[in-house]
């Protein structure tokens, strides 16, 4: 590793301020994020406040998941024995010093689901005790997903904190007295070599928890890898832009293009990774062809389109042709852009793995709710079974075999239609043509009834009740949803209050140390950090 020379001394500014100014600005982001998830409950009561609780949820598990991610940077370096990352550690030191909060946030959902809150139901199906008695598959998960498992992965979340508080403990120290150089950095190695185990498999229990059970009928073996990845590169994100600001304050002098460089390409590279783990899902879903695994995404390519493309838009195939130069990777201006876009990429792609479930989950509600009604006259029998024909989706049989069984999303309360008969391949592709004229069933549905003269049911109040459901399905199940199908304001404007409350936990904690680390055993490396490339 070649040296690196500057003309003139370096004057290094090593204390932030966390000044009233920049105190005002987070504390503004948190206020715009408080009213946004108001709004969200208090004007989305038509879609039972499942817009306010997939908002909070979504943001809770990724700013959580990007104070993990922080620390599991500083563990796996340390750990590497890696030196160049040493002149800005305190940045992912403070940044996982919100994992505390994320507890509390974190906590209010789990406190949501145990009290039965509106819309909680359709949050979690295994919170739901309508699913719990009829729908088989949810359970035989129950063993797994239920609340007491919820309230563990808090445990876990302080878990990941008491290792955060003694790894960052431990370089502080360093700053005060030179002889904890060595002695404190052996322990942090220690810490770290014992938490990233611990990391691996708590993380894939927390994100089976938080996330992929939103949609308890689906499940793949690589989500804790693909939703991990996501946190990561995120992470990297929000630590060079945390970067990019101290540097115009007057901070991180020793920062140089080298540095630039290494985040540039762990920005590239973790976003080709991504987009590896993503497309094998995706494939070996398709591959497979199992019902209960490919409803997943046939339900993102049908309503959820604009999302669904976006994601791979912004997470892969603009990062990939912008920082595939190494050019590009050195330049400060086109690497903060780009780590900008990529942080909001990977938040729209948490918001994509919560949103379609949980909005399946209240559609199918409304279905039932529908069936209810048609319940009350024998004369729509036929017509609720044509319907229900056209609401089936693939799933396993009780056995667990890769049969074509056709199926109530909800289990086999309706009973079971069994296909022995019928091979997988040409059973997918009567379910595939028939979801696919799912989102027009109900309107078609409903022509049909007042074709025959069966305009709804009449209860003795002069209200039409059978109407009223099939207009409020049609005008609430199907329809474009802002907030639901695509971000809106409302979505937006959370997102920028946790961001805030995030810079705030972070901003506290970078004022509390020394921004250079001066005796770390790494630090003169650190600032000589150079790599042999000529532009």
């Amino acid at each position: 590793m070649g040296a690196h020379h500057h003309n003139q001394p370096i004057q290094d500014n090593p204390k932030f301020v966390f000044d009233n100014k920049l105190k005002v600005f987070t504390i503004a982001l948190i206020a715009l994020g408080i009213i946004s998830l108001a709004l969200t409950y208090f004007t989305g009561s038509e879609h039972a406040h499942i817009r306010f609780w997939t908002n909070l949820l979504q943001n809770a598990v990724f700013f959580t998941g990007i104070a993990f991610a922080s620390l599991f940077f500083v563990a796996t370096h340390t750990v590497a024995w890696g030196g160049w990352q040493t002149i800005f550690k305190r940045i992912p030191e403070a940044m996982m010093m919100f994992m505390p909060v994320g507890i509390i946030l974190l906590g209010l959902v789990y406190a949501g689901v145990l009290t039965d809150a509106t819309g909680t139901d359709f949050l979690y199906l295994w919170s739901d005790e309508e699913a719990l008695k009829n729908d088989k598959l949810v359970i035989h998960k129950s063993a797994f997903l239920n609340p007491m498992n919820y309230l563990l992965t808090l445990v876990v979340i302080a878990l990941w904190t008491g290792f955060a508080y003694m790894i960052r403990r431990l370089s502080t120290q360093q700053d005060a007295d030179r002889k904890l150089r060595v002695v404190n950095y052996e322990k942090i190695h220690m810490w770290s070599a014992i938490f990233l185990p611990i990391a691996g498999f708590s993380s894939a229990f927390a994100i089976w928890q938080w996330v992929m059970s939103v949609d308890p009928h689906w499940y793949s073996t690589l989500f804790a890898w693909y939703a991990t990845v996501s946190v990561w590169v995120s992470a990297i994100c929000l630590m060079y832009l945390l970067i990019l600001f101290l540097k115009t304050r007057g901070h991180l002098q020793y920062f140089t293009k080298e540095h630039t460089h290494d985040l540039g390409k762990y920005v590239f590279g973790f976003s080709v990774f991504w987009t590896y783990l993503w497309f094998s899902q995706f494939m070996l879903i398709w591959y497979a062809n199992n019902g209960e695994e490919t409803q997943y995404y046939f339900l993102r390519f049908e309503q959820f389109q604009g999302v669904f493309y976006l994601n791979i838009l912004i997470n892969f195939i603009i990062p990939f042709l912008t920082l595939m130069m190494n050019s590009a990777k050195r330049a400060t201006g086109t690497l903060g852009f780009m780590a900008g876009l990529v942080l909001f990429g990977h938040w729209l792609d948490y918001y994509q793995m919560i949103k379609p479930g949980v909005w399946y989950n209240w559609e199918h509600a409304q279905h039932e709710k529908h069936e209810g009604h048609d319940k009350h006259d024998g004369k729509h029998e036929e017509k609720k079974e044509e319907h229900k024909e056209h609401s089936d989706v693939y799933r396993l049989n009780e056995n667990n075999s890769p049969k074509a069984v056709l199926t109530d999303y909800q289990g086999d309360k309706h009973g079971v239609k069994d296909h022995t008969n019928v091979s997988p391949d040409s059973a997918h592709s009567h379910i595939d043509s028939t979801a696919h004229t799912h989102t027009d069933s109900l309107s078609h549905d409903n022509h049909d009834h007042g074709a025959t003269g069966h305009e709804g049911h009449d209860h003795g109040d002069g209200h039409d009740h059978g109407k009223e459901a099939h207009d409020a399905h049609k005008d609430h199940g199907h329809a474009f949803v802002m907030g639901i199908h695509f971000p809106g304001l409302l979505e937006l404007g959370t997102m920028l209050g946790f961001l805030g409350l995030f810079l705030f936990v972070t901003f506290t904690f970078l004022s509390k140390a020394s921004l250079m680390p001066k005796n770390d055993p790494y630090i003169d490396e650190s600032k000589h950090h150079h790599v042999w490339y000529d532009l």
